[in-house]
């Protein structure tokens, strides 16, 4: 992932920083193969939003250079996702669909102090108002970046392009990892107890459990992971992920009977205690975007 070169005005490329952060974090796709929907970032010379919420209009009006944010995922019913950045006025995000008659409707909306705040709240808000509500994924996701951003590929990396030996260990030795995620707006940070398949790259870990409860599990689609090291209270890296969250078929119930075998002081089979999680838990599956 890349950002914007030294060229740009300072005031838009802190913003654009921000938003390629943002989607380095939730993985979108640069290249086109996102088939489910699309990202627009884009400069405009003011906007003027007129809507009506809630049976009262109310009215956006932004002067000067603005950053604008568009994610649109036109089926099974359009939903579409905008946000206005400055660094100068109010910032505002909004949340749209199509109803089944065709009308629009604006289901949220809400402004923040700040760009970065905003950019933040809008990766947040999509993934329920969007990407959740057409069960569609980031990484269906394609985005696009105006050419006066120049947004050039190898110009500047948010992460490393491979894991460092450092984190390849602790996924392989270490019990714990720390996840970070938005739920419903609100950042939230936990330690989880994970099972890491080497094989096939993927961290799996289970939310719904006595001693291990994801608020907004079942919603996920990103999340930062934080490694450790072990015994220390010392940070080794902090990677975006994807995440999916398994359906209940053969492949659950084989991971439910790998995460139990790992789970100590609990009583019982694996084999017993992954029939009994299946009625009430979730299997969370990350995927390391480096």
């Amino acid at each position: 992932m890349a950002v914007v070169e030294e060229g740009l005005a300072p005031r838009l490329s802190s913003i654009i920083r921000e938003i390629a952060r943002g989607v380095n974090r939730v993985g979108a796709k640069a290249d086109g193969s996102g088939t489910k929907g699309l990202l627009k970032v884009e400069r405009l010379e003011g906007v003027k939003r007129v809507f009506q919420a809630y049976w009262t209009p109310f009215q956006i009006s932004i002067a000067g250079e603005v950053v604008s944010l568009r994610l649109d995922i036109p089926k099974p019913h359009l939903h579409w996702c905008e946000a206005y950045l400055t660094p100068d006025q109010r910032n505002w995000i909004l949340y749209f669909h199509e109803r089944e008659d065709g009308q629009s409707e604006l289901v949220y909306y809400r402004d923040y102090a700040t760009p970065e705040e905003a950019v933040e709240a809008f990766f947040g808000f999509a993934e329920w108002y969007a990407l959740t509500a057409t069960d569609t994924t980031w990484d269906e996701i394609s985005y696009t970046v105006a050419a006066d951003f120049d947004w050039t590929e190898g110009r500047e990396t948010l992460i490393p392009t491979s894991l460092a030996p450092g984190v390849q260990e602790a996924l392989k030795k270490s019990t714990i990892l720390w996840l970070r995620w938005l739920d419903n707006g609100t950042e939230r940070q936990m330690p989880v107890w994970y099972v890491y398949d080497q094989k096939v790259g993927k961290i799996y870990v289970i939310s719904g459990e006595r001693q291990q409860l994801i608020p907004g599990a079942e919603r996920l689609r990103s999340a930062d992971v934080i490694f450790r090291q072990k015994g220390k209270n010392v940070r080794l890296a902090e990677i975006p992920a994807t995440v999916r969250v398994l359906p209940k078929d053969d492949e659950w119930d084989e991971r439910a009977e790998k995460l139990a075998e790992k789970r100590l002081n609990i009583p019982g089979l694996p084999e017993e205690t992954a029939r009994r999680w299946r009625d009430e838990c979730e299997i969370l599956e990350l995927t390391l975007r480096n």
